[in-house]
């Protein structure tokens, strides 16, 4: 069997879009490994009719809408790689091998966390990535935010002063050049420059030690990660990617490469949200049916 569409990851974008397809009447395959990025988030929020969720309740109540289509099949796989037959393409996975027209990458982003110890423990409990996600939670309070790249510090404080006034920048021993400095001492935000020796959780806060002896405690706080693209299965494919280090799109997620299309973190420049990201699985989708529709309603001319 040759599929319409395959698509690779089962957030909220991959999800989305095998919905869309679906109800289009195409055969769809997702295929997905069940590791996404939010594991470690106990409850997500903005995502209207799902707020204060968990990803994994999510996940399954969009699973659950899938299974009553007879043309939409979900798997748990892993894909290993991918080959272009030029009218069709291979998708092997560690399981199994799948043909079909178009593919759908969806698979999102790897984030790898500032090296501290301790950090990971907290990470998704006290210490989150997104403010839009997380910022109502710490509203108010003592937050810390970790960042240890300079063009990212006044973007990222400026974002989340606007949830607290009462901020403390850390960047694990990288120095801050003056001219930012002046600008968060204008807005009485604390600047430490020391490297973070440990983070710890302390009477539902947390406590940031660091190796000249200080410790300071905090609500909780925000971090920088580093991203990068989640596909190591398609390095025999050459998607051009955009300024940002995502995969370059079109309106409707068509990549450089014909019939591959990306929805999702995945492309996105701002704001990794799940709303976000069920939006564009959703437009993706709609794209590859209006291509569809078009090409065999022409070749009936």
């Amino acid at each position: 069997m040759v599929y319409d569409c395959v698509i690779i990851g089962g957030g909220p974008a991959g999800l989305s879009a095998a919905l869309v397809l679906g109800r289009a009447k195409l055969n769809v395959l997702l295929i997905d490994n069940n590791d996404p990025r939010n594991k470690v988030t106990n409850e997500s929020h903005g995502f209207i009719t799902n707020d204060s969720l968990s990803p994994f309740a999510i996940r399954e109540k969009a699973k659950n809408d899938l299974l009553k289509y007879s043309n939409i099949q979900l798997i748990s796989d892993t894909v290993a790689d991918i080959s272009d037959q030029n009218s069709f393409f291979i998708i092997e996975t560690l399981k199994n091998k799948f043909e079909t027209k178009r593919i759908i990458l969806a698979t999102g982003l790897k984030e790898t966390l500032p090296n501290v110890k301790g950090l990971e423990s907290v990470y998704g409990d006290l210490f989150f990535n997104c403010p839009f996600c997380d910022g109502w939670e710490l509203k108010d309070q003592k937050l810390a935010i970790i960042v240890e790249q300079e063009e990212h510090i006044l973007h990222f404080s400026t974002m989340i002063f606007h949830w607290s006034k009462q901020l403390a920048i850390f960047t694990n021993g990288m120095k801050v050049a003056d001219s930012i400095k002046s600008i968060l001492a204008k807005n009485e935000i604390e600047l430490f420059e020391d490297k973070i020796e440990s983070i710890e959780k302390k009477d539902s806060k947390g406590k940031i030690n660091l190796h000249n002896s200080q410790s300071i405690e905090v609500y909780g706080g925000f971090l920088v990660p580093r991203f990068e693209l989640n596909m190591i299965f398609a390095k025999n494919l050459s998607v051009k990617l955009n300024d940002a280090g995502r995969i370059q799109t079109d309106e409707f997620g068509g990549t450089s490469f014909k019939n591959i299309y990306a929805a999702g973190d995945i492309n996105a420049t701002f704001g990794e949200q799940l709303v976000h990201s069920a939006s564009s699985g959703s437009k993706v989708a709609s794209g590859i049916v209006r291509e569809i529709a078009f090409e065999n309603f022409i070749s009936e001319i």
